[in-house]
């Protein structure tokens, strides 16, 4: 594995916020903003050196992540006027469909996809909220997402990507954690190299966000999801090893994973969770939940975002579910300590996960 993740080094070229490992006759390219690495989203695209086709993963938080992709790939198809084949978007979250409104501007033919009607209700919700906040520009709030975002309903037929011996594959991860409805997309080769597009689904020395406001509009009563979700990361991992497979992971925020890192990076994604969830089980202050995820794990996030009020509206399960009597972001931690509901997921330990890897 070691010598699978110095090639791996080998294949990427970096320039500025960009990434691109070519294998295969493919082109797989990154397209990060640098500003802040740890939150800023990623964004693909795929393109075969063969028939000169391509396709994006994700559109970016902002225009300047447009301008960046719409550039690279046209170098790369050689051409300003061949669309891109379609768009996969991972889920409903701005930072990952900011780009769509240049993207359909341009390309109008191309076929923009999400996983589930509720993915595109979901991004539909967030679009509304950054228009109403004047967070994103008029051409981006111009555009009828309703008629411009399509259910993924056969991914066999719908994503169709010109480039010989590539199968294209999508797991849909209809959890309501980091993402209420999200797909991930995989690409797996002749050479039996394979690709996983994460999305936020597992996120790689980067943030780990816990939100399905928009189905309420209000804190859920239930962590149940959180330990769907560690489920499905834990699952991730079986997944990759499968077939003798040679895997790259490409989250949507963070950096390029070969399986090895990724399991450890999946470990811990679930540590943040069940972390987050004793936090919150006993404290009514999200200002101090956050700090604390910060000082104990550096990489949870971006220590700004808290001053944000990002937590207000990504706390999974708040005291108030354990009769601790929230008023008012008091008390910081609760007299009793509440130990959260049993969780096969996220009680179990690694070397238990691998061993349910091994007997899947």
């Amino acid at each position: 594995m070691l010598i699978l993740s110095i090639i791996l080094l080998l294949l990427i070229s970096f320039a500025g916020g960009t990434g691109t490992i070519t294998l295969d006759s493919l082109l797989i390219t990154q397209v990060q903003d640098t500003s802040a690495p740890k939150e800023n989203s990623n964004a693909y695209i795929v393109t075969s050196m063969i028939s000169r086709q391509g396709f994006f993963v994700d559109a970016g938080s902002s225009n300047d992540i447009s301008h960046q992709l719409i550039s690279i790939y046209q170098q790369q198809v050689q051409s300003t006027s061949k669309p891109p084949q379609f768009v996969f978007i991972t889920h409903g979250h701005p930072d990952h469909i900011g780009s769509i409104a240049l993207i359909q501007q341009l390309y109008p033919s191309t076929p923009i996809y999400l996983i589930s009607q509720q993915a595109i209700k979901e991004a539909i919700q967030w679009i509304d909220l950054y228009c109403r906040n004047n967070i994103y520009s008029t051409a981006q709030c111009a555009v009828d997402y309703t008629k411009v975002l399509r259910t993924l309903t056969s991914p066999r037929t719908q994503l169709i990507f010109d480039h010989p011996s590539v199968r294209l594959n999508t797991i849909s991860n209809v959890i309501k954690g980091e993402s209420s409805y999200a797909g991930l997309l995989s690409l797996t080769t002749s050479s039996n190299n394979y690709f996983l597009f994460t999305g936020d689904s597992i996120t790689i020395r980067s943030h780990m966000f816990i939100s399905n406001f928009f189905d309420t509009e209000k804190l859920p009563s239930s962590d149940d999801a959180l330990c769907a979700w560690a489920g499905s990361m834990q699952e991730s991992v079986c997944t990759v090893k499968l077939g003798g497979r040679k895997p790259i992971i490409l989250p949507g925020h963070g950096t390029i994973s070969t399986d090895s890192s990724y399991a450890k990076d999946v470990v811990m994604n679930i540590t943040w969770l069940r972390l987050v969830r004793r936090l919150t089980f006993n404290s009514c202050n999200a200002t101090f939940i956050w700090a604390e995820m910060v000082r104990q794990y550096p990489d949870f996030a971006e220590a700004s975002i808290g001053a944000k009020g990002a937590l207000n509206t990504h706390v999974p399960a708040d005291a108030n579910s354990v009769n601790c009597n929230c008023v008012n972001g008091l008390p910081t931690i609760c007299p009793v300590y509440h130990e959260p509901p049993s969780c096969l997921h996220l009680d179990r330990s690694d070397s238990q996960t691998t061993l349910a890897c091994d007997m899947q």
